[in-house]
C-alpha cells in the first residue's frame, strides 16, 4: 500500500503540468508580495488597509496569511520546495534517460524500421555512395558512427541537455530565493555629516542572520539642483576599521549604492535637523533644531527668541530645500528679508551653516547574486533548448541504399536540408545512369 502511494506520489510530482501549476501558484503569489507592501509596521497595514481592496483583502488578511511578509511564511517556502522535488524528479526520471539514449548510438538493420522515419529514402546503390553520404553528412556537421553497412549521425545535442540546464538553473533561482528568505537585514539609518555610526536600527533580519560589525562614517552630504529642481542628493561614505583607519570611500547617491562583504548602503532619503548660528560680539556658536512643516515637506521652520539670545530680536526661520537660503519673519509672522548661508540675519547674529542628515538604506541579502546567476543561466539554457536535435540512419545494401532522418523541433527546415541531400545523391546516381526509387 505505502509502495503504491510513493509511485502515485512520482507519478504527480513527475507530471509537467502539475510543475507549471505549482508554478503558477508562486507567481501569482509574487505578484500579490509585489502589489501588497512588504515588512512595513503592524499600523502602516491597519491604516492603509482599513478599507478592503475588492471586498477581500483588508489588514486582518494581510497580517494573519503572512503577506505582509510573503517570501518568508513557511507556505511560501513550502511551494518553493514542492517545485524544487518536481523538477529534480522530472529530471531524474524523464530528462537523464532521454539524453542517455540519445548519446547512445544505435544502429537500424531493419528495412520496415526507416519506413517509420518522417523522411526516409531508398536509391540504387552506386559505387563509393556510402563513402559520398558520410562525407556529406560530415559536411553537415552530423557526429558519425559506423558498423560495417550500418551508418549513424546526430547533430544538436546540446538541444537534448539544454532542458537539463533549464531545470538546473530553476532550482538555482529556488535555492537562492530560500537563502534570501533565511539569511538578510535590512536596516534604515538617518544621521548627521561627520557622524560615525555602526548599524544598530534593522528593519527586518532573517532567521539566520547577525548585524555585522561595520564602521562607517558619513563625510558629506549635499543635493545637486536642476531647474531650481532637486536633481539628485549624495553622501560620501567612509568604511573604517577598528582602528578608525579608511578602508573604503565612496559617494552614493539613488540608484548608486557603496557594496563592502555583500552589505549595500543605497541613498534613500534626506533631511535637515538644525542651523548654526554665530554671535559676533561674543563668539559663541549656538545649534537651534529645525522642525519640518509635515512629514512629505521639505521644507523647516525654526525660532529664536528673547530667551535663547538675551537682547536679540525674536524672529522665525524658513528654510525650503538645501538651497542655502533662509527666509526670515518676524515675531507676528510678518516677511523681514531673505539671506544666504555666511550673512547677517540680525546685527550681531550670522548664520554660518545648515546642518543635514542623510538617510541610508543597508541592505544585505547574499542570495542576489545566486538568483541573478540562475536567471541568467535561465535564458541562455532557455535559448539553447530551442536548438533542434537531429538524427540520421543509412543502411546499405548490396543493390540498395536505405537514407532515413528525424528531428524534434525544425521539421521544416530538416525537410528542405534531406530533399538537398536526396538531390544532391540523385546527381551522383544520374551522372552514372542509375536509378533510384522513393518509398
Amino acid at each position: 500500500m505505502k509502495l503504491f502511494r510513493i509511485q502515485n506520489f512520482l507519478k504527480i510530482v513527475t507530471d509537467l503540468r502539475f510543475a507549471i501549476f505549482v508554478l503558477a501558484i508562486i507567481a501569482g503569489i509574487s505578484s500579490l508580495g509585489s502589489f501588497i507592501e512588504q515588512d512595513e509596521p503592524v499600523s502602516f497595514y491597519q491604516e492603509n488597509y482599513e478599507k478592503p481592496i475588492y471586498g477581500i483583502i483588508d489588514a486582518n488578511l494581510i497580517l494573519n496569511l503572512g503577506i505582509d511578509h510573503v517570501y518568508s511564511t513557511w507556505w511560501f517556502l513550502s511551494l518553493l520546495l514542492l517545485l524544487a522535488i518536481c523538477l529534480v524528479s522530472c529530471t531524474m526520471t524523464r530528462q537523464f534517460p532521454l539524453l542517455k539514449s540519445s548519446k547512445e548510438f544505435f544502429f537500424r538493420g531493419k528495412k520496415n524500421s526507416f519506413l517509420k522515419l518522417p523522411f526516409s529514402i531508398k536509391i540504387k546503390n552506386i559505387s563509393y555512395l556510402k563513402e559520398v553520404i558520410l562525407t556529406k553528412i560530415q559536411n553537415r556537421n552530423f557526429y558519425v558512427y559506423q558498423k560495417e553497412n550500418l551508418i549513424y549521425g546526430y547533430r544538436g545535442l546540446v538541444g537534448r541537455i539544454s532542458p537539463i540546464l533549464v531545470h538546473l538553473s530553476l532550482i538555482i533561482i529556488l535555492i537562492g530565493s530560500s537563502i534570501g528568505a533565511f539569511q538578510n537585514f535590512k536596516a534604515q539609518e538617518v544621521l548627521p555629516k561627520g557622524e560615525i555610526f555602526h548599524i544598530q536600527n534593522p528593519l527586518k533580519v532573517g532567521w539566520l542572520t547577525s548585524l555585522p560589525s561595520i564602521n562607517t562614517r558619513v563625510n558629506d552630504f549635499w543635493v545637486e539642483y536642476e531647474n531650481n529642481r532637486i536633481h539628485q542628493f549624495y553622501s560620501n561614505l567612509s568604511i573604517l576599521d577598528d582602528f578608525g583607519n579608511e578602508i573604503k570611500q565612496q559617494t552614493i547617491s539613488v540608484n548608486n549604492p557603496l557594496r563592502y562583504k555583500n552589505v549595500d548602503f543605497y541613498q534613500s532619503d534626506w533631511n535637515l535637523i538644525g542651523i548654526r548660528i554665530r554671535n559676533i560680539k561674543t563668539n559663541i556658536i549656538y545649534e537651534f533644531p529645525l522642525f519640518s512643516f509635515n512629514n512629505n515637506s521639505k521644507s523647516w521652520i525654526t525660532w529664536i527668541n528673547n530667551n535663547e539670545l538675551p537682547n536679540e530680536k525674536s524672529m522665525a526661520l524658513v528654510f525650503d530645500q538645501l538651497q542655502n537660503i533662509v527666509f526670515i519673519y518676524d515675531e507676528n509672522g510678518n516677511f523681514i528679508n531673505f539671506k544666504n548661508t555666511g550673512d547677517l540675519i540680525q546685527e550681531n547674529l550670522r548664520l554660518i551653516d545648515i546642518l543635514p542628515s542623510t538617510g541610508l538604506l543597508i541592505k544585505y541579502d547574499p542570495s542576489i547574486i545566486i538568483i541573478y546567476f540562475g536567471f541568467g543561466l535561465l535564458m541562455l539554457t532557455t535559448l539553447l533548448s530551442y536548438l533542434p536535435y537531429t538524427q540520421i540512419w543509412i543502411l546499405n545494401e548490396k543493390n540498395n541504399c536505405w537514407i532515413g532522418s528525424s528531428t524534434n523541433r525544425g521539421k521544416i527546415q530538416l525537410e528542405i536540408e534531406f530533399e538537398n541531400l536526396v538531390r544532391s545523391l540523385e546527381y551522383e546516381a544520374l551522372s552514372k545512369n542509375k536509378i533510384y526509387s522513393k518509398k
